[in-house]
């Protein structure tokens, strides 16, 4: 089995890597081949909406979305790992969720239907409410993608230099339980 992390955070040891890392200690122990991609590292444009993408599956915008693509392809589950901002996924996420119209062909059927979706999510507030939004729009973009929606863990809480709770650590390992 194969899983690609979309790590979204534009911060490498912040809160959200809290989660992303022992999801994949997690997922190697069930014989995972785990990819995280730092996806702030890399060179992701905006999509156009030209809809060229629908006819081959292949954007026609030159950037680092094409192995990001082709990992997701790859692979059996994909992790989408980011900080709540605003009420929604950070904007490296973001980017990703928008580019993704090129896993769609121009009846509109996914390519990479039948594939697992999981959600971490981290925020500082402590309202559970301030993530609805974010879920809300990644289960939409799971349906559209006929993507099974596997799970989500959310931290509320989440400050600068604080170590993230135990409980939702165990959380990770049911939901990775439940995976495998």
């Amino acid at each position: 089995m194969k899983t690609v992390i979309l790590f979204g955070s534009p911060r490498k040891d912040g809160n959200t890597i809290q989660l992303a890392r022992p999801m994949a200690d997690a997922l190697k122990k069930k014989g995972h081949s785990v990819r995280i991609l730092y996806l702030n590292d890399l060179n992701i444009k905006p999509c156009q909406g030209c809809y060229a993408c629908l006819k081959s599956g292949a954007c026609k915008i030159d950037d680092d979305m094409k192995d990001i693509g082709k990992y997701i392809l790859e692979s059996d589950t994909i992790v989408y790992a980011t900080p709540i901002y605003w009420f929604g996924p950070s904007a490296q996420l973001k980017l990703v969720m928008d580019r993704s119209i090129a896993f769609m062909d121009s009846d509109y059927n996914s390519r990479v239907a039948g594939k697992k979706a999981v959600t971490l999510i981290t925020f500082a507030d402590n309202n559970m409410d301030t993530c609805k939004p974010a879920l809300s729009m990644f289960k939409k973009s799971f349906d559209l993608l006929k993507l099974g929606y596997a799970g989500s863990v959310e931290v509320p809480g989440c400050t600068d230099g604080e170590n993230i709770k135990k409980e939702y650590k165990k959380k990770i390992e049911k939901l990775v339980d439940s995976l495998t």
